[in-house]
């Protein structure tokens, strides 16, 4: 149940009320199959049954189940190489598809076992099912599961950032906890690391000090500034799209528009 509230979500599919718009669709075209026995039944004066074309049609009601285990096997042991994916997952749809088919055989047997006389074969069940409706079958669980894997996101691994960054001092090399850096700028060909206590020179580009230090903390803000957005005290608008932050330190750094989607969320 889980799984199929997780495909539910990952996908966005709409909803009537509190009803799962994937229900209503099941639901749907069960009632247009019945309609169509009716019809059918009018046209070539045959007699119609109720019970019997609701059990039948009860076939369009186990793509729900076997979707869901059809999505979630293909996405966790689909192979990466697509020159594989195409026989892999066409492999896939036939063992549900003929899978879907036996499961709904047997049900329709075994109900009509105790309903109906006389009972259905399982044989010639088996046969019209798969005549009729094994290529519908074949297509939605080969084209369903790549829509969802397309359109699922799966996580990204969590990245750790180091809490500690090493500087070289004469032939000392310094360990610098992260929280205490105040603000990076450029001094080409050097960067400059404020901290609380003092600033070290590096030969590393702020871009380099980008990858190694946490992005919703380390904030670009200029192209020659980093700052560390726990150590900022005050925002003033410069009226023209930029900003002026002030830090513990009591420096100013000027917080350019062209880069107003690293500082966004200050604003908030």
């Amino acid at each position: 149940m889980e799984e199929s509230v997780d495909i539910i979500k990952q996908l966005r599919l709409p909803k009537i009320g509190k009803t799962p718009m994937y229900l209503i669709i099941v639901l749907f075209v069960m009632f247009l199959a019945i309609l169509q026995d009716l019809i059918y039944s009018k046209l070539q004066n045959t007699g119609f049954y109720l019970s019997e074309s609701m059990l039948y049609n009860t076939f369009w009601a186990f793509f729900i189940p076997f979707t869901i285990f059809n999505n979630q096997l293909i996405k966790k042991i689909n192979p990466k190489n697509k020159l594989r994916k195409l026989p892999y997952n066409l492999l896939i749809g036939i063992a549900f598809s003929l899978l879907h088919i036996v499961v709904f055989t047997s049900l329709f047997v075994g109900v009509s076992y105790l309903l109906f006389t006389p009972a259905h074969r399982f044989v010639n069940m088996f046969n019209a099912a798969f005549s009729n409706q094994f290529y519908i079958a074949l297509s939605w669980y080969i084209i369903f599961p790549i829509i969802y894997v397309s359109k699922v996101k799966l996580p990204y691994p969590t990245t750790t950032f180091s809490e500690t960054l090493m500087f070289k001092i004469g032939s000392k090399l310094i360990a610098v906890p992260t929280a205490s850096i105040i603000f990076i700028s450029t001094d080409k060909p050097y960067s400059i690391v404020y901290t609380s206590q003092q600033k070290f020179l590096d030969i590393k580009s702020l871009k380099e000090f980008e990858k190694e230090l946490d992005p919703n903390i380390f904030l670009r803000v200029h192209r020659s500034t980093i700052i560390n957005a726990t150590c900022i005290k005050e925002l003033k608008s410069r009226s023209n799209g930029d900003y002026d932050v002030k830090l513990d330190n009591g420096q100013v750094i000027r917080l350019s528009r062209h880069y107003r989607n690293n500082w966004q969320q200050l604003l908030q």
